[in-house]
């Protein structure tokens, strides 16, 4: 195949003609068609809404102030009369009109209004104690609230981005916002719906909500957004599950999260601080007070008991000292149960009121904002888990409550909102043609007892296949970080004995049947790896290849420290297992294993058919000319983490003609001083660089063609990925050419392919015989019409068999496209690819070089010597450019080269 002219970076690749490959069906998405839309202009404003301080106000209070401001000026010749007033806000700067407001002839609708001081911000001034119950409600609070017009937005363009014949690029994404807000608008007016970044959220919508523990509960809600389609627009709504905190009496939630039993006696350092880090900054509520101010928010949690927690307080002219308990009983006949806990602190960060946990309630709806630990986590997957039909079902639930229902003998639904701007909603998720592709033919060591087949429903298993390229283990020793007493000699010696009797059942070479062992402990994991690679290298004259450590639970900071000696010190693979599997000594645990293992020293498990007499290539396109495959990840520290870790880019790129093997590259990045963190891969020329380097090492000859895979990647940021990263790639082609001295021109062709899983387009199979054993779309299901882009290319695709839950296709969206790929081509090379994760016997969800380079930047977080990447970090206590930031960047230490062109990620 002659390389193909690079094509501009300005323009998008247009979608080709759309597959045909694979047998024919329907499937139903979480998709409801819209019916009717706007017709004609409507109108864009700016909102600029204050108070007498300078910071930005929360959401809700704009929308407060917003509503009530509608509501006072929507009588006849006012200004939100008629349509205007349902003008709908995005509860920051921007508001929708479908008519023009009436502003007279001003240049801006002004207006200053007052609500109740409700909002619970905790920045009023406190006296040092509760206030007594005959104080007066707080004044009222100002806002002034000013609207200006911004500008009309015309309709015909949706229509003309519908049909394919806007300028690539232009996404028309002003109309869609608007439909986005149209929407969200009415649900923000729904009593008890809670908004966690584009999800709502219902306590009464489903009855699947359960206690996570630790302070958390799950609640079940819908996240919706207008997506555009080929042709026509639609509302996409997915059931979502989230984290809130646990509300009732404050008592009850410290019982939930310290245990009944601790609350019966004063708390220690740590339970207050535990405390403090669940409920630190959280709206509370007064529970005694008829009167007065009701709503707070807990500046601090403190350590002295109410019972000696003294303060001044004046009584008929008279000062005297009392405690809080003591004042509670006074003022207002409360006897504290506890009077040995402590208070908590609200008001005023100088004259703080201090309130005793009993008189305390905390309202519902008030999202959980640490990271969840890993039994949270573990239940929030349960409850979130939802077969394919309830998915759906429940999904249609929601829109129904957050949206509207169909009126009887109607085919559609709307709102006030909604059918102001004429806008209407199907009652009915949409049906649409779907393809199942063919599985491929999948190749083990020629001397398996079945060295070809083809793979059914996605899975299958190691029973008589040998490893395609099994490597031999030399030298390699055992690290058991259990005691002794618990972990016995014999019983490692039988697992290690079964672990070398299935590697050379499954073709690999291990001449050492007893490896050198060593018990050990955390105290000093340095030193004890070290100890064991001198075991391994002792043990033969071969320089130690792996070191098998034993680990009594899944601790990950144990985890961090071997993975950070080994990678970054030794140069060493080591493959880690929990101790509870050495009693057992299963042989498909073994087997597991062994495929980690085999891949970790160079060798590859299985490979793809090529062409045979009777049926093609199973791997198109890159069995065809020497193509390097490219995996792209970009991971930035999550909630809870702070702002001082840096970002981690990692690469992966193939190494053969099979794409078995891949080697990894990795770099932390910070994006520019002030800006927000960027998926954009810094120094991806000479990331590049080095893949190029290894696949010619390997090769011994350059890549004809480069695809990449891309992962963490948002729609926002498609255009400047064309413009930085392809011209990356582009330069390091370039450069490394000159180094050469040739004196030639190497531009081989580039296709750039960003994957997404992180959407909410689900599919749901209409027949049986067209599902998996789950209730999900088979393996090879693809999508590529209907609810794709109106121009550019991209495709949906479900390579997986379900095994809990409802499956979620990955989203491959083409922004670049030097290599020509019809959509038959490129999805079915996508999903054979899907079939050659080296750790497993199943076809995967994403292509594994996706996969790869996220388990690259998993293990980086590891790289860093001293620091902690799970432990929490305030938001404060470190920026981009603060000396903990600094400190980070210090800290990080590289892969040794000898891994450079091993697995040693898996």
């Amino acid at each position: 195949m002659a390389a193909s002219r690079p094509s501009s970076l300005e323009d998008f690749p247009t979608r080709p003609t759309g597959g045909t490959m694979g047998r024919k069906i329907q499937v139903t998405t979480n998709y409801w068609a819209a019916k009717a839309l706007p017709k004609g202009d409507l109108y864009q404003y700016d909102v600029d809404i204050t108070d007498d301080k300078s910071k930005p106000l929360p959401i809700p209070v704009n929308r407060k102030v917003f509503n009530a401001v509608v509501r006072a000026a929507s009588n006849e010749n006012e200004t939100f009369q008629g349509k205007a007033g349902f003008t709908v806000y995005d509860g920051r700067k921007i508001a929708y009109s479908p008519v023009k407001i009436n502003m007279s002839s001003a240049d801006a609708y002004r207006l200053a209004i007052e609500l109740p001081e409700d909002d619970g911000n905790g920045n009023g001034s406190g006296n040092g104690h509760a206030q007594s119950s005959d104080s007066r409600a707080r004044p009222p609070r100002k806002f002034n609230f000013v609207i200006k017009f911004a500008c009309s937005i015309k309709m015909d363009r949706l229509e003309k981005f519908l049909k394919g014949a806007l300028d690539m690029g232009d996404q028309c994404q002003d109309v869609i916002n608007l439909f986005d807000i149209a929407i969200r608008h009415n649900a923000s007016l729904i009593s008890g719906a809670e908004t966690v970044g584009r999800g709502w959220y219902l306590r009464s919508l489903f009855t699947a909500s359960g206690d996570l523990g630790n302070g958390a509960e799950a609640w079940n809600g819908v996240k919706m957004s207008m997506r555009a389609g080929s042709g026509q627009m639609f509302l996409n709504a997915d059931l979502a599950t989230t984290a809130f905190l646990i509300s009732g009496p404050a008592i009850d939630v410290a019982k939930r999260i310290l245990g009944a039993s601790a609350i019966q006696r004063e708390l220690g350092a740590h339970q207050v601080q535990t405390l403090q880090r669940l409920l630190g900054k959280v709206r509370i509520t007064l529970a005694f007070r008829s009167n007065g101010r009701k709503k707070y928010n807990i500046n601090k949690i403190g350590d002295t008991p109410a019972s000696r927690l003294m303060f001044e307080h004046a009584t008929n002219g008279v000062t005297r000292k009392i405690s809080v308990a003591d004042y509670f009983r006074e003022q207002y006949n409360i006897t504290l149960q506890y009077p040995h806990l402590p208070c908590f602190s609200v008001g005023d960060l100088k004259r703080p009121v201090q309130l005793p946990f009993e008189v305390v309630e905390i309202p519902p709806g008030q999202c959980f904002k640490r990271k969840l630990d890993e039994g949270q986590t573990g239940k929030m997957i349960v409850i979130a888990q939802q077969k394919p039909n309830e998915r759906l079902n429940r999904a249609g639930a929601g829109v129904k409550a957050l949206v509207a229902d169909a009126a009887e003998g109607q085919d559609f639904r709307t709102n006030d909102y909604l059918d102001a701007f004429g806008i209407r909603i199907a009652k009915d998720p949409v049906a649409l043609p779907a393809r199942i592709l063919e599985a491929p033919l999948l190749c083990y060591n020629p001397k398996s007892k079945e060295k070809e087949f083809k793979p059914r429903d996605g899975a299958w298993n190691m029973k008589d296949h040998k490893v395609a390229r099994g490597m031999t283990l030399h030298s390699w020793s055992v690290l058991v970080l259990v005691p002794e007493n618990r972990l016995k000699r014999d019983v490692v010696d039988n697992f290690t004995k079964v672990l070398v009797q299935t590697a050379r059942i499954h073709g690999m070479e291990v001449p050492m049947e007893r490896p050198p062992l060593r018990y050990g402990s955390d105290r000093n994991m340095e030193d004890m790896l070290k100890a064991a690679y001198r075991d391994a290298g002792e043990g033969c004259s071969k320089k130690p290849q792996m070191i098998l450590v034993i680990l009594p639970d899944t601790n990950p900071r144990r985890y961090a420290e071997i993975k950070r000696t080994s990678d970054t010190i030794l140069g060493v693979v080591t493959q880690c297992m929990q101790s509870k599997h050495a009693f057992k000594a299963a042989p498909q645990y073994c087997a597991n294993l062994v495929l980690k293992i085999n891949v970790k020293l160079g060798g590859f498990n299985s490979f793809l058919a090529g062409k045979t007499a009777t049926q093609g290539p199973q791997l198109p396109f890159i069995s065809e000319a020497p193509t390097l495959v490219i995996g792209a990840d970009v991971t930035h520290p999550g909630p809870g983490e702070g702002n001082s870790r840096p970002s981690i880019a990692a690469l992966v790129g193939s190494l053969d003609a099979q794409c078995a093997r891949f080697a990894a590259t990795l770099r932390i990045q910070r994006s520019p001083q002030g800006r927000q963190r960027s998926d954009i891969i810094q120094d991806m020329k000479g990331m590049v660089t080095e893949l190029l380097r290894g696949f010619f090492r390997e090769t011994k000859v350059k890549p004809a063609r480069i695809v990449v895979y891309r992962d963490g990647a948002s729609e926002g940021q498609f255009k400047e990925i064309r413009h930085t990263e392809i011209k990356a790639i582009r330069n390091a082609c370039d450069d490394i050419e000159k180094a050469s001295g040739s004196g030639k021109a190497y531009s081989p062709p580039i296709t750039y392919i960003v994957v997404t899983k992180r959407h909410n387009t689900r599919f749901f199979p209409r027949k049986k015989d067209e599902a998996d054993r789950s209730g999900n779309c088979q393996p090879g299901t693809v999508v590529d019409t209907v609810i794709t882009h109106p121009k550019e290319w991209d495709f949906f695709l479900n390579s997986h068999a379900g095994l809990l839950g409802t499956s979620r296709s990955a989203h491959y969206h083409v922004l670049h496209d030097d290599n020509k790929f019809t959509s038959d081509k490129l999805q079915n090379m996508t999903y054979r690819l899907c079939y050659l994760y080296a750790r497993c016997t199943r076809s995967v969800s994403i292509c594994p070089p996706i996969y790869y380079a996220d388990l690259v930047a998993a293990r980086a977080r590891a790289h860093f010597q001293g620091m902690e990447w799970g432990d929490d970090e305030t938001s404060s206590s470190g920026g981009q450019g603060s000396e903990k930031a600094k400190l980070w960047d210090e800290r990080y230490a590289k892969v040794k080269p000898e891994l450079a062109l091993v697995m040693y990620y898996m």
